[in-house]
């Protein structure tokens, strides 16, 4: 029986493959997901993970769908063809940037991108200083 985070993982995988234009390398793939299958396992391998997955999988399916299409961009800034395992770090960096920020107010939203062994502190800083607070965005509205 597959277990709740292959599950998860191979949900996240299709999303990933969906947002981006150009083909993938699998073994990239398999390195990118293989830097966060231990979050996903202890996570979601627990008796009430088919719960967690459903409370989760909407933010971790579209964050699949940013690094989907933020690799592709970075295939396309660089030149090639096909995303390779430098598209996807450089995707990951964006996207551990933006968990880390979120998490300063979503908790849950840094809890399965930690495994990626990524530098984001310039993408937090780019990130801090371009989204506004979301205080200042509620007083605005």
């Amino acid at each position: 029986m597959t277990s709740m985070s292959e599950l998860a993982i191979n949900e996240c995988r299709a999303e990933v493959r969906a947002a981006c234009r150009r083909p993938i390398e699998d073994d990239a793939l398999d390195t990118m997901f293989g830097w966060m299958r231990p979050q996903f396992q202890k996570i979601l391998d627990r008796t009430d993970g088919s719960n967690r997955w459903a409370s989760h999988a909407q933010n971790v399916r579209e964050s699949g769908r940013h690094v989907g299409a933020l690799a592709d961009f970075f295939a396309h800034h660089y030149g090639n063809e096909v995303v390779g395992i430098e598209e996807l770090t450089s995707a990951m960096k964006l996207i551990r940037a933006d968990c880390t920020v979120r998490a300063e107010r979503v908790p849950l939203a840094f809890a399965y991108c930690t495994g990626a062994p990524v530098d984001s502190h310039l993408a937090e800083e780019f990130l801090r200083a371009l989204v506004p607070a979301p205080e200042l965005i509620a007083c605005a509205s």
